[in-house]
């Protein structure tokens, strides 16, 4: 039967560091911080199409 290496101090270390990383990834927590864009598509056309009318009618 395999001998079991035990794991160092290193190594548990490099391996948390690793899972709280994906943890802190993949929270839903995550974008607490930050506004989340909530437009609708249809409005955002609209606003596109206001900003290009509004750049057409105001080029020099």
């Amino acid at each position: 039967m395999a001998h079991i290496v035990p794991l160092s101090f290193p190594a548990m270390a490099a391996m948390g560091s690793v899972v709280l990383i994906f943890v802190a990834i993949k929270s839903p927590w995550r974008n607490r911080y930050h506004r989340v864009n909530n437009v609708s598509p249809k409005a955002d056309l609209a606003w596109r199409n206001a900003a290009q009318q509004w750049l057409d009618n105001n080029r020099a």
